[in-house]
């Protein structure tokens, strides 16, 4: 894997959406958060794959936690954050993916990171049953399954988007 100047800087743009758009713009509710931060993580997966965007989207929850915190640190959420950008990186490296591609990638992302994961460490930090709590984490997680897929159909049908984000790449 190459690094250059131009990764590092778009990496870093994208590393600070992701913070505003998760920590400073976010609905931020008792057991859920609502934000767009995710989009920087998907655009980051388009232009330099798994290995990269977990590495980018770990970065940015430490960042996050760091510069906003809403607790104790806990580096499980960095951990589930980073998984989340291998999914998208995995799912959307130098790919197009259709709707059906778009509801698979929200859903597997969804799954794994938001309702699995996420609930799993909220429930050991801070204590409720996981069962009830997983429970009450459904309705985020719908929410969230159904902008993801937006957002990500807007990224990847859009022409001009997508090839606006494909010549950031470097091959």
């Amino acid at each position: 894997m190459k690094i250059t100047t131009k990764k590092i800087a778009i990496s870093a743009f994208l590393i600070a959406f992701d913070v505003i758009f998760t920590r400073v713009l976010a609905l931020n509710m008792p057991l859920t958060k609502i934000g767009l931060g995710f989009a920087a993580v998907m655009v980051c997966g388009m232009l330099y794959g798994p290995g990269w965007t977990a590495r980018c989207a770990g970065l940015g929850d430490l960042i996050g936690s760091l510069l906003f915190p809403t607790g104790a640190y806990f580096p499980g959420f960095t951990v589930t954050a980073a998984i989340g950008g291998a999914i998208f990186g995995a799912a959307l490296y130098k790919k197009r993916p259709g709707l059906s591609g778009c509801i698979v990638t929200a859903l597997l992302n969804g799954l794994i990171v938001s309702l699995l994961l996420n609930t799993t460490m909220i429930s050991l930090v801070f204590g409720p049953p996981l069962g009830p709590l997983f429970l009450t984490r459904l309705g985020q997680f719908g929410i969230m399954l159904a902008v993801q897929t937006l957002v990500l159909v807007f990224l990847t049908r859009s022409d001009t988007l997508y090839n606006k984000i494909s010549s950031l790449r470097e091959e």
